[in-house]
């Protein structure tokens, strides 16, 4: 048998398993956020920032207005005059940062301190919708590819898991090994023919925990008998793609079906934000 084939290039449909640089730019942001929120902590008690005046006053504003901006996500989906701004991936780029930045600039902007009822109110749901937007982000994550990417489906994936499995099959690949893989590969397709019709989600559960067992057990055990720095190089890349595929597959319909769930809370949640924001505004300003 020969080394391992294959191109990773942007042109394989393999590079949505292996491209990294959307993960990398996410943790650096939040890295950033990260420091940003404890330089603020650290310094809270010098009080350099006020609710009332200077930069906290208009940390308050700006934090508000982002939060409010986040109503034109949903509403470019459902209006249709709306439908011509911009695109819907411009829109949602927008909304996943103003939904960090915005809960960022109010906290800033109360120096992490609770006052009157009506603004630790507000400043409560604006939280909740924060957290519940970062669970959202995971769960849409778990169905996508990467943040701005297509929706995986299990026709896509059963295409690329015939694709790399013909790539392991010219692989040096020992007998046992061989085997295993075989034996991987046909659980996989059993798993996507079964989740084309109604699956409870015990069964999701159950496929998810057997198929991430199976997946640890077969990957660590794969190597080639060309010792090729060529041959490890593309075994490594097939393996490592491989195991994003079946991680996608893992929870595919279990992640759409928590997505769904998580949708219907979100939306009200969010409204209420709004409305403890407006009404924070309005006492603040007017009484």
């Amino acid at each position: 048998m020969g080394a391992l084939s294959g191109d990773f290039s942007r042109k394989t449909p393999l590079a949505n398993y292996l491209s990294g640089s959307p993960r990398i730019a996410f943790r650096v942001f939040a890295l950033l956020v990260a420091a940003a929120m404890v330089w603020a902590w650290s310094v809270r008690d010098y009080r350099y920032l006020e609710a009332e005046s200077g930069i906290g006053y208009a940390l308050g504003i700006v934090g508000a207005s982002m939060m409010l901006i986040l109503l034109l996500y949903p509403l470019r989906k459902r209006v249709r005059f709306m439908r011509g701004w911009l695109k819907l991936r411009s829109w949602f780029s927008l909304h996943m940062l103003l939904g960090v930045l915005g809960p960022l600039c109010i906290l800033l902007h109360c120096n992490f301190r609770l006052g009157s009822t009506n603004s630790n109110v507000a400043l409560a749901s604006m939280l909740l919708v924060a957290g519940s937007g970062l669970i959202g982000r995971y769960l849409y994550g778990k169905f996508h590819f990467g943040l701005y990417g297509q929706q995986v489906g299990l026709q896509q994936l059963k295409t690329d898991l015939d694709y790399i499995y013909r790539q392991f099959e010219t692989a040096a690949l020992a007998d046992p090994r061989r085997q295993e893989l075989q034996a991987l590969y046909d659980g996989c397709s059993a798993i996507i023919e079964s989740q084309r019709d109604q699956v409870s989600f015990r069964q999701l559960l159950r496929q998810r925990r057997g198929l991430r067992r199976m997946t640890r057990r077969t990957l660590a055990t794969i190597s080639v008998d060309d010792s090729t720095a060529v041959a490890r190089r593309q075994l490594e890349d097939h393996r490592r793609a491989l195991a994003a595929l079946l991680d996608k597959l893992a929870g595919l319909r279990l992640f759409e079906r928590l997505f769904g769930l998580w949708h219907v809370v979100h939306i009200p949640v969010f409204l209420l934000m709004i409305v403890t924001v407006i009404v924070h505004i309005f006492v603040v300003h007017w009484y």
